[in-house]
Order: structure tokens, then C-alpha cells, then sequence
């Protein structure tokens, strides 16, 4: 019969060691290589985020810069029917509640932002119906505007709403916006009917 070996004998020991040895350098090895790499991720992720709140104060959108000049100044206008016709007698009250030069303006929930060397000035409005029957009015072609002292370009909206309804018995907010150059000073706005007289106010905004 063979004789049977001992577990302690060298030739089997040994090589279980070196294997054992083998696995712990492998799992270390895989461990140090897993150590580094979250230590890497977490430092990239460190300097993007950095970066980030650098250059994003506000989550990604930059602040509109605006300047704003109260008016305040109303003017009576024949109401339309929903046809865009006379409807009787009936008038709308048009104030001229302020106007704001900006370089965003927000339009059907999307903002813009002017480029080129533009800007966009708004003027905010209000239409009051006094009747208890809805009337309706074009802002578009009750004012326009000049600048740069140029009365002979009176400039026509460029953002506005066609022929807004104005409910029974109600006041409605709305505006105008006109496309401008960013160096432009001297705003003029003429108030009234296309064949009409017109009411001229000056815009005088903060320096």
C-alpha cells in the first residue's frame, strides 16, 4: 500500500501557499485599482460640478438685464367686434401702464435672448371694457415708435398680439415689443388711430 502523505509535508504546503499568496496580491491588487478609480471619479466630478456652478449661477439660464420707465398715460380707442369691425359706439380704455428695455423677452413660455447688437424694448398695456359685452382691439397699429431723435422712421411692433379680446366688465394686460439697437436712446411712442392724430410720449429711462 502506498504510504499515505502528510498534510504538513512541504510539497503539498508549499504550493498551497504560493496560490494562497497569489489570490490575496490579486484581490488586494483588484482592490487598490477599484480604490483609485472612485477616488478619480469622485475628483473629476469635483471639478465639473466646480465648473458648473461657476459658469450656471442660475441653473444654466442667464439673468435678463432690464431697465424700466412707468407711464401711466390712457387713451380711449373705438372696440372692434370679432370681425375686426366698429362695434357701435363702444370704446376700450388703452394705458400705457410702462415701458422696459431688456435683452430677453419670453414669448409663448420661451425665452429669447437679443443677439447682434440688439434689444428688445416692451411696452406693458392694459385695455379696459367697462360694457357687459366682450369688445376687442389691434394694439399693432395703435402705436409706434422712433428713437435716436429719427421722427421721420416710426418703427411698427415687432412682437404683439393681432385683434385681442378684452371680456365684458374687465381689465386685460398685454404688450407690444419692438427690436432695437443696443446703443438706441431718445424713445418716442405715438399713441393713435393709423388715420388719426397722434399723442407723442417721450420713454425716459434710469442712466
Amino acid at each position: 500500500m502506498a504510504q499515505e502523505k502528510n498534510i504538513f509535508d512541504p510539497e503539498i504546503v508549499l504550493p498551497k501557499l504560493k496560490n494562497l499568496k497569489d489570490r490575496i496580491l490579486d484581490i488586494l491588487s483588484a482592490k487598490k485599482k477599484l480604490l483609485f478609480g472612485v477616488i478619480l471619479i469622485a475628483v473629476v466630478l469635483s471639478i465639473l460640478g466646480s465648473n458648473f456652478l461657476r459658469q450656471n449661477p442660475s441653473g444654466g439660464k442667464s439673468a435678463a438685464k432690464t431697465v424700466s420707465s412707468n407711464i401711466g398715460k390712457s387713451f380711449d380707442f373705438p372696440a372692434l367686434n370679432n370681425s375686426g369691425k366698429l362695434a357701435g359706439n363702444n370704446k376700450i380704455r388703452l394705458t400705457i401702464a410702462s415701458a422696459e428695455k431688456t435683452n430677453q423677452v419670453l414669448v409663448n413660455d420661451k425665452v429669447y435672448t437679443a443677439k447682434n447688437n440688439k434689444l428688445f424694448l416692451i411696452v406693458n398695456l392694459e385695455f379696459k371694457n367697462d360694457i357687459s359685452q366682450p369688445l376687442n382691439i389691434l394694439p399693432g397699429d395703435l402705436i409706434r415708435l422712433s428713437y435716436n431723435g429719427d421722427e421721420s422712421n416710426k418703427f411698427a411692433p415687432d412682437l404683439h398680439n393681432n385683434l385681442v379680446p378684452v371680456a365684458a366688465i374687465s381689465t386685460k394686460l398685454d404688450r407690444v415689443g419692438f427690436v432695437i439697437t443696443e446703443n438706441a436712446k431718445d424713445f418716442k411712442l405715438y399713441i393713435g388711430e393709423l388715420e388719426g392724430k397722434k399723442e407723442v410720449i417721450q420713454i425716459a429711462f434710469p442712466s
